[in-house]
């Protein structure tokens, strides 16, 4: 008897216009919720494209992948898969070779290519530069926290400068590659590094 009257009023609840609405709007609530995340899902994927692909932009071949090339930009260091790359260009590229993004598409960078190979040396040749620039400088002394920007970039050196206004030259081997006046480096490890 109490199962019988427990199972009118489920009966009744169920046929109720209130209960109805209610699991009508939830649906409605959840799925246009779905779609806003899915909606936000995309609009942060274009964003982050958009943040890889710079307008002008220049990105160093790191390395080659089944599904395209890995690059690096050359202006913030991250490193991403770029697997739109055409067939013609990655036939022609290897690793360390520089491409700049315009106009949706990559170009083959080749002169700063050939700067950028021509400026490589070789690990012995890089140990002794940094252990002459150490014997030379106060580099040691100074606070590893400390922050360097650019003053003069010369063909052999650079002059950074930090603190109020102090300075220190080094040679252009000791430093990325990339660098301009923007450029802010730390010496950490035995090496200068973007930051």
């Amino acid at each position: 008897m109490n199962l019988e009257i427990f199972n009118n009023l489920l009966n009744k609840v169920k046929e109720s216009d209130f209960i109805q609405n209610f699991l009508t709007e939830l649906t409605d609530y959840l799925e246009k919720n779905s779609k806003g995340e899915n909606q936000l899902k995309l609009q942060q994927k274009e964003t982050s494209l958009e943040a890889v692909n710079q307008e002008n932009g220049l990105y160093q071949v790191v390395d080659f992948s089944s599904n395209g090339v890995y690059l690096q930009n050359t202006e913030t260091n991250k490193i991403f898969e770029e697997t739109n790359l055409p067939q013609e260009i990655k036939n022609k590229i290897g690793n360390d070779y520089i491409l700049r993004y315009q106009n949706g598409t990559y170009n083959i960078e080749q002169e700063l290519t050939d700067k950028f190979m021509n400026n490589m040396v070789g690990i012995q040749e890089y140990k002794k530069i940094q252990e002459n620039f150490i014997k030379e400088s106060n580099i040691q002394q100074i606070d590893p926290n400390t922050k360097y920007k650019i003053k003069d970039h010369q063909e052999n050196h650079t002059i950074l400068t930090y603190g109020k206004e102090n300075t220190i030259k080094v040679p252009n081997e000791l430093l990325p590659f990339f660098t301009n006046e923007k450029t802010t480096l730390i010496y950490k490890n035995g090496k200068f590094e973007k930051i």
